[in-house]
């Protein structure tokens, strides 16, 4: 069996031929998840930031109870 693949083809059949090649080889395809999920793991720390930032400035601004000691 022969290790070396080739479709011959018109030129619109060429990408899926060069897929077919990248599959029976064996080389990876390029991932695009970890950029998505670095995306959201960004955002969601970004926010979970803002969240505890306006947390802390609504603290900072509400009177003491005075009926209460600490």
């Amino acid at each position: 069996m022969a290790d070396e693949v080739y479709f011959e083809g018109d030129p619109a059949t060429d990408s899926a031929r060069r897929h077919m090649e990248r599959v029976l080889k064996g080389e990876p395809s390029p991932r695009r998840w970890p950029l998505l999920l670095a995306a959201l793991g960004g955002g969601g720390v970004w926010w979970m930031w803002r969240l505890a930032r306006d947390a802390q400035a609504r603290a900072a601004t509400q009177p003491k109870d005075p009926g209460r000691q600490a």
